[in-house]
């Protein structure tokens, strides 16, 4: 008798439900007419340069954004020299790209929808789904793969994670990182074969090289297996660790190659890290002043981003571009009590979990339509909604270590904590508040993973004494 013909009539039930779900959640977003996507904020045009590619706006420059509302039409056209900064997006974006070059030489008119970009990405969502769910199977965990899909269709396929689908933002493969390494994680604690650890290993490898900003998370992730899950997850976290020094690798040869966009950005997020994080919180304004040698004009705008600035940054606070890289850094650290001020901010900017560029093509910043609805509106952006989500899975990890729970569980939960709370200071120190909600977006993801350490538990508990591993 199959595993599936064994199971309770109410878990193949729950199953088909949450998969179709997931599904129908997903479909309505991709598909849907007008294109829901994040507006361009600008940021994509480091990666659409990587393949030539930019949004088809006649008599509009290839690299202005366009905020209000995302664009769906893109075309091959010159772009500026030195932009393009690598990316593990590119694994999924260039073979679409490569499709729009063959079907124009095949005659296809040369204006494509971006739209096709995001039902590349769905369909592998869909299938590595697919492959986790029956690998768990066939391991014997059917409350696992029933934790695995009801996170899919709750969270995992909420537009919070979807809406970057259809765009170049480097987000998208973080998340797609993030559910590859985390997801085959799981199947590897729970059966560690070579296709788990594999895919483990190129999860880890496709979060590290999404931005610079993660280059270290799949390290930490990897290490929080060895901790949580102890000699039973060793071979999911060297995977995840192996994984994630080729990511490294990747990051490291971008900042050998030096493009010149990178030059810009850096020099932004420095400054808008003294600007909205340092200066407002140290205990010794004057101290980090002369460390720095900013001058009044620079000053001037302390509490304020760059963008408040009428010239780019270097021309007001001349001195950026001279400060150490760390230095910024190790003058909060070294003032205990504005470092903890610094981390208040974390809460105080986590949410809306959707941040706020516009949604819906053709519109004016529009939110999105009541037909697609997202945890987003219910989480709001109040601090105690974002402290609770930040504390979640440290509370799952603790209850792991009461109760006693198995290897994997702890494993799981302590990889989920580490993600979450190293995203949120992560970004805090990268580019400050600027933004500060899209580049913490995978710290809710880590978060809300946690909770399929309870889901598994409530469903093993319904399983008869057979079917529990």
């Amino acid at each position: 008798m199959s595993l599936i013909a064994r199971l309770p009539p109410w878990v193949r039930v729950l199953l088909v439900a949450f998969a179709l779900l997931a599904a129908l959640r997903a479909l309505a977003l991709v598909l849907h007419r007008p294109l829901l996507a994040f507006a361009n904020n600008y940021d994509q045009i480091r990666y659409t340069a990587c393949l030539d590619l930019a949004p088809w706006r006649p008599g509009v420059a290839a690299d202005a954004g366009n905020p209000q509302a995302p664009l769906s039409r893109y075309a091959f056209q010159p772009l500026p020299a030195g932009t393009c900064i690598w990316t593990s997006d590119l694994l999924f974006t260039a073979p679409v790209a490569l499709a729009w070059t063959v079907s124009e030489r095949l005659g296809a008119r040369a204006i494509h929808s971006v739209q096709r970009m995001a039902e590349w990405r769905l369909l592998l969502w869909f299938a590595f789904a697919a492959w986790m769910t029956v690998a768990l199977l066939r391991a014997g965990r059917a409350d696992v793969a029933l934790a695995h899909l009801g996170w899919l269709a709750l969270f995992g396929t909420d537009p919070a994670n979807l809406l970057y689908f259809a765009t170049f933002y480097a987000e998208a493969a973080a998340i797609s990182g993030f559910f590859l390494c985390v997801g085959a994680s799981v199947v590897a604690l729970v059966r560690p074969t070579r296709g788990a650890l594999a895919l483990a290993a190129i999860g880890a490898i496709v979060l590290a090289a999404s931005k610079f900003q993660h280059l270290l998370l799949p390290v930490l992730l990897g290490v929080a297996l060895l901790f949580g899950a102890g000699r039973g997850g060793r071979k999911a976290a060297l995977a995840v660790l192996a994984g994630a020094l080729l990511g490294l690798g990747v990051q490291v040869a971008d900042v050998v190659r030096d493009p010149p966009m990178a030059h810009g950005v850096n020099t932004v997020n420095r400054a808008d890290f003294v600007l909205t994080v340092l200066l407002p919180e140290t205990s010794d304004r004057a101290h980090v002043a002369a460390a720095l040698e900013l001058d009044d004009a620079c000053l001037a705008y302390a509490g304020k981003s760059v963008y408040a600035m009428p010239q780019f940054v270097d021309r007001i606070c001349t001195r950026v571009n001279d400060w150490p890289r760390t230095l910024p850094w190790r003058l909060l650290i070294a003032d205990p009590p504005a470092l903890l001020r610094a981390l208040g901010h974390v809460p105080r900017y986590l949410l809306p979990w959707i941040p706020g560029l516009g949604l819906v093509e053709g519109g004016t910043f529009t939110p999105l339509p009541r037909t697609i609805p997202s945890w987003s509106s219910l989480f709001g952006e109040s601090r105690a909604m974002a402290t609770g989500l930040l504390a979640l899975p440290w509370l799952v990890f603790g209850v792991c270590l009461a109760r006693r729970a198995p290897a994997p569980a702890r494993g799981f939960a302590l990889m989920c904590a580490t993600g979450s709370s190293a995203v949120a200071v992560v970004a805090l120190f990268g580019d400050g508040d600027v933004e500060y909600a899209k580049h913490a977006q995978l710290a809710i993801d880590f978060s809300l993973a946690s909770l399929g350490v309870a889901f598994a538990a409530l469903a093993r508990r319904g399983l008869p004494e057979e079917l529990r591993a």
